[in-house]
């Protein structure tokens, strides 16, 4: 049973234990279970741990998906970003891959330079991570995973497609009525 003296001390101890205050601690302590990316919904950079990815490379690859893909509607931008997403967390699937290989092989790992792919790693981390992060038995899940994610971009390609299809379909619509009326200053 705790003293009195050690009840006191907790809770003296609980008043400077309020975690982040600042904005910035708190952005930083919301990706505290980010580990390697592989099941986050939102296509942001892994910012630490072994798989610590270029914040600015991966904006530049969403960006680069969502500008070939050409979003004209709030509902296909959403699409884009899905589609986005789903490539980087393939992408980093593929490092992942190579480093349970290494790990179940001690074989040694190049670090790749990529979106999705860990960057400023040294060989030392990457030996780590494939023993602390991929542990148990993920590397036998990873086809797995690498078909959920492929029919999840299929899947995602086909309803942007339909998409965009539909806005073309309206949009030629509209300009059929406007171009039967004729002018409209006519009477």
């Amino acid at each position: 049973m705790a003293s009195t003296a050690q009840i006191e001390a907790n809770r003296t101890n609980a008043q400077l234990s309020t975690g982040p205050r600042t904005e910035a601690g708190k952005a930083r302590s919301a990706l505290n279970a980010t580990r390697h990316g592989l099941t986050a919904k939102m296509p942001v950079a892994v910012r630490f741990g072994p798989f610590v990815e270029d914040a600015e490379g991966v904006q530049a690859f969403v960006d680069a998906v969502v500008a070939e893909l050409g979003p004209r509607t709030t509902l296909e931008l959403a699409e884009a970003l899905n589609l986005a997403g789903l490539f980087l967390r393939r992408g980093r699937l593929v490092e992942l891959e190579s480093l349970a290989l290494a790990h179940n092989t001690q074989a040694k790992v190049m670090a790749p330079v990529g979106p999705g792919m860990p960057s400023r790693i040294g060989e030392v981390e990457l030996q780590r991570a494939g023993s602390e992060a991929l542990s148990g038995d993920f590397f036998e899940r990873l086809p797995r995973y690498e078909g959920h994610l492929s029919r999840q971009i299929d899947q995602s390609r086909a309803r942007f497609a339909r998409m965009v299809a539909e806005r073309q379909m309206k949009e030629s619509a509209i300009l059929g009525e406007v171009l039967n009326e004729g002018p409209m200053w006519r009477a």
